[in-house]
């Protein structure tokens, strides 16, 4: 059984039960006259002779400390995770220096041994699933470690750590992007192991979901738990990290740390690294200017999508302007995928749906939509299909065109796989705006970017939107959708309303990140 798998160790299996209850327990904690993790040394190729993601970087991870580890997208954040966590070379690539877990090298631990020492959350929550259901799946996790007592009733506490209690027999490909990451949550919870890395944890997930998992993360980390945390956004970990560092391709990360009490002077810093801190950068974004007269690019109309015979979104009905955003809030399940698919023409419903034109869907998962082997030739299989009949040799320049915009094109010849999940979402945008849309579904397209990704696709977005483009962006991140949406559509219960400008301002206040210094 491979360490990138959630696996479960019986003593802290216990502790993260009890924690469910709010009973006080031990959780086994790594020696304390040695680092929880640590490396020297490391370098990263993917394969021989290819320019390392990262040379000679050395970190030491203490017990008991919440690390935040920060950095550009694409600079090697989640690499250093798999490096971390043992999941490297064994599953790709090739590596130089040394990992040690709690004084020993990782690599010569046993997979049950590993697990219960150091266990790994992915950014992409498909990666980690193995079961067909989410109980099977934290049952799949006790059993591995071969967890004493009564298994059922421990996966049910833990699922009702995370509000997932009401989704157990539930199949997992059926879940929402933001249930599915909480379920890779809860299963990293799960292993009790004394020390998680958690790659943007947060990234799929309601903001009410984050502030209650955050909570937990917090409570574990005061039963000694280690956590090293990859993220772009540090707003839910200041209250409780002990170190933030700036992820570099080279050199020991370690001087590069600082207090989380010095975030907020260190403004330069984060900007110079193209780096979230708190939402000020959005005071200069504006919603596009809205014509009185700007006609529908799609409307539906009394939409019904239903999960078997059982109505799941019930009655929806929308419009969205041409030269207009609309941004698509609510909860993790409530839906906005479902209707963002069947808007898209990719999923049955009753109703109607009406479009001037083509509709481009941008998936939650990127992963999900590529078609070609490169990153040149998934530009390529789009202009091909908007464009019939236009040789390669013309489209090839326009394909280069776009990924230079794009800050692609020294990607080109890559697989789509190979990019880091920022670059993905950015090749899947460039893809869909490649075939000219009318009307363009973005699900989450900010998550896993970093502030100059995410200013960049808004420039982008907003330059087309200019020219008439429509776009529904189904969104957590509360704070971007008032600030770039003509109208702002809550998902509920099944049901769509459109939030006037104060239900938006409350709606935001309860949700945001908590400031810079809280």
């Amino acid at each position: 059984m491979s360490s990138g798998k959630a696996h479960i160790g019986p003593d802290a299996a216990n502790a993260s039960a009890s924690s469910v209850r709010g009973a006080r327990t031990s959780v086994a904690k790594a020696p304390r006259d040695m680092p929880a993790l640590s490396c020297r040394g490391l370098t990263f190729r993917y394969a021989e002779g290819e320019t390392p993601v990262f040379s000679d970087i050395s970190l030491s991870v203490q017990p008991g400390e919440t690390l935040l580890v920060m950095g550009p997208s694409g600079c090697g954040k989640s690499t250093l995770a798999y490096c971390l966590a043992g999941l490297y070379p064994d599953y790709a690539g090739v590596l130089e220096g040394s990992v040690e877990v709690e004084g020993r090298p990782i690599d010569r631990m046993g997979p049950q041994e590993r697990s219960r020492a150091v266990s790994i959350l992915f950014q992409n929550p498909d990666n980690q699933f193995c079961m067909d259901t989410v109980l099977h799946e934290v049952l799949f996790a006790l059993e591995n470690v071969d967890c004493p007592g009564d298994l059922d009733a421990r996966a049910h506490e833990l699922l009702e750590l995370a509000g997932l209690d009401g989704y157990a027999r539930s199949p997992i490909h059926t879940l929402s992007g933001g249930t599915k990451q909480k379920l890779a949550l809860v299963t990293a919870l799960a292993t009790g192991a004394r020390t998680l890395v958690l790659d943007e944890p947060f990234a799929n997930l309601d903001p009410l979901s984050c502030r209650r998992l955050a909570g937990e993360l917090e409570r574990l980390k005061r039963q000694g738990v280690t956590l090293v945390v990859v993220d772009h956004k540090p707003g839910w970990w200041l209250p409780f990290c002990s170190r933030i560092i700036f992820m570099e391709r080279k050199g020991n990360l370690d001087e590069l740390a600082f207090s989380p009490a010095e975030a907020s002077a260190r403004l330069e810093a984060f900007a110079a690294r193209g780096l979230f801190l708190g939402s000020d950068w959005l005071r200069g974004v504006h919603p596009p200017h809205l014509a009185g007269d700007a006609s529908a690019a799609l409307e539906a109309r009394d939409l019904t999508v239903r999960h078997g015979r059982t109505p799941f979104l019930s009655g929806l009905s929308l419009a969205l302007p041409r030269g207009s955003v609309t941004s698509l809030v609510g909860e993790c399940g409530s839906g906005k995928s479902t209707l963002l698919t069947a808007l898209a023409g990719a999923a049955r419903f009753s109703g109607s749906v009406e479009s001037a034109g083509r509709v481009g869907l941008v998936f939650q998962n990127p992963r999900f939509q590529f078609l070609a082997l490169t990153v040149s030739d998934e530009v390529l299989v789009t202009l091909r299909a908007s464009r019939p009949g236009v040789p390669d040799e013309q489209l090839a320049p326009v394909a280069h065109g776009l990924l230079e915009e794009f800050g692609l094109d020294a990607r080109a010849q890559a697989s789509p796989y190979e990019l880091s999940q920022g670059q993905q979402r950015r090749l899947a945008l460039l893809a869909m705006l490649a075939a000219d849309c009318d009307v363009l579904l973005l699900d989450e397209p900010t998550y896993a970017q970093d502030e100059r990704s995410t200013r960049f696709i808004l420039e982008l977005l907003m330059k087309r939107v200019e020219r008439g483009l429509a776009v529904l962006v189904a969104t957590h991140d509360v704070e971007l959708a008032r600030a770039i949406s003509n109208q702002v559509l809550l998902l509920e219960d099944g049901s769509l309303r459109a939030l006037s400008p104060q239900e938006v301002d409350r709606y935001v206040e309860e949700r945001k990140e908590p400031p810079c210094g809280a």
